[in-house]
């Protein structure tokens, strides 16, 4: 196909993405508690959108509208483990239409299209898959086989990938919380993600690439290597944010059992961590933050050793955040602005370094990027007076109830909830007998 416009086909593309990463670990309440030098270099010669939001949780619905634009009600992937509507275009789809190949190093937590399989195929059994277009490089899935493989063969006691016992392989030193994991740093599924990304792009460096490294990292389970299991004391950690306010979704989080075993020990019960755990646990988060700003360093040196940083287009956001023990909740599934509000930098010629404050959503990287790629400028609308952000999600699962299943508010058929939010207010309107939930733009505090 012949080329349109001014094409940058001498550019390189890196499009990093973490996974659960909150947009105030660079800029607002947790900032100022983890080292991130290398984000921070970034964030300062970058397009930075200020407020921006995933369109949906947990990972395979944020990553999903990311890579194609729509919304969850749109390509239909709404919870982890739900495929794609057949026939959608994505980002990897557009770029190989504009002669670049979407180089894959890591996951995009895809559900394969099951009327497109043998019912008996193995492939149905996993829900990270990479999405169609990609070509995956270095597979850094959830089942983790060849970093598992890359663990024994370094001397390390690691379970088989899926065995029974395969939680071991994340328990910390001396079933300890807070204690180091089985693994050095250097061996760490951040480094060997990183190592691997920097092996297989040296070879391609003669001609322009695009590579999407997708770390997993700081997802749980909360379980750092050692010198990052301690680099953040628990007393430096602000506490999380409280509430007195009641609603039927916060009692029902906070007193059934969810997200148990993102870290060790953890049953699920909210309501019976103390200050202490609770401290710990994000302070070993905040260590696989700063653990992962040292990698992302890494990726940038190499740039520098090879001479081609000004010719690389640099994107780093991430999939969705993590309410942290915020209000009693923990993980994604939430309506708050800690399990949205993600960051967005991007570097690149012809990007003018700065701040934009306007509502942005994941849905527009997508269109923006392409549009830059093929000529034109990186321009992030936002929102138009008349309309609303949003955030969809389900809460259900289909194998493990949630808690507002435990209490029987809702079923498989109601579970779905929809956040609008703009600058002024954020309300949250659940498909079930739940009255709406209002709650402040920044740091979600609930409104009577």
């Amino acid at each position: 196909m012949e080329k349109t416009r001014n094409e940058r086909t001498d550019l390189n593309l890196l499009f990093i993405v973490a996974d659960q990463f909150r947009a105030d670990l660079l800029s607002g309440r947790l900032a100022t508690s983890v080292p991130t030098p290398n984000l921070d270099l970034l964030a300062s010669d970058s397009l930075r959108l200020a407020n921006h939001h995933t369109v949906a949780v947990p990972c395979g619905p944020a990553r999903a509208s990311l890579f194609t634009g729509l919304y969850p009600s749109e390509h239909g992937a709404i919870r982890n483990g739900v495929p794609l509507k057949n026939g959608l275009s994505n980002l990897a789809h557009q770029l190989r239409r504009i002669g670049r190949e979407p180089l894959l190093f890591g996951y995009t937590d895809t559900q394969p299209d099951p009327t497109c399989q043998f019912s008996r195929d193995p492939a149905r059994l996993s829900s990270t898959a990479p999405m169609d277009g990609f070509n995956e490089v270095v597979e850094m899935r959830e089942e983790a086989w060849r970093w598992l493989g890359f663990l024994r063969a370094q001397g390390y006691d690691v379970p088989d990938a899926q065995s029974a016992d395969f939680k071991r392989l994340y328990a910390p030193a001396e079933s300890t919380l807070g204690g180091p994991a089985l693994y050095d740093d250097s061996h760490s599924d951040t480094a060997f993600l990183t190592d691997e990304t920097i092996r297989a792009l040296d070879v391609r460096k003669s001609q322009p690439w695009t590579a999407f490294v997708t770390y997993i990292r700081p997802h749980p389970p909360y379980v750092a290597p050692d010198p990052y299991h301690s680099m953040i004391p628990s007393d430096d950690v602000p506490a999380p944010l409280q509430t007195e306010f009641d609603h039927p979704f916060l009692s029902a989080q906070r007193n059934y059992p969810s997200n148990a075993g993102i870290f060790w020990g953890y049953d699920g019960h909210a309501q019976n961590l103390d200050d202490q755990t609770i401290a710990k646990v994000r302070a070993t988060y905040l260590g696989l933050v700063a653990e992962l700003d040292d990698n992302i360093g890494k990726l940038f040196d190499w740039l520098d050793t090879i001479g081609q940083r000004d010719r690389t287009v640099v994107i780093f956001t991430s999939d969705h955040g993590d309410m942290l023990g915020d209000f009693g909740l923990w993980g994604k599934l939430s309506p708050f602005p800690q399990a949205s509000h993600v960051p967005f930098l991007c570097h690149g010629p012809d990007i003018t370094a700065s701040e934009q404050q306007g509502v942005t959503q994941s849905t527009e990287v997508m269109p923006a990027l392409l549009e830059y790629l093929e000529g034109g400028r990186m321009c992030f609308s936002g929102l138009s007076q008349d309309r609303k952000a949003k955030v969809e999600f389900s809460l259900s699962h289909p194998t493990k109830p949630t808690p507002l299943q435990m209490v029987g508010i809702l079923t498989e058929e109601n579970a779905e909830c929809t956040v609008y939010h703009d600058a002024q207010e954020r309300t949250a309107v659940f498909a079930c007998d739940l009255p709406d939930l209002r709650m402040g733009t920044r740091d979600g505090f609930p409104i009577e």
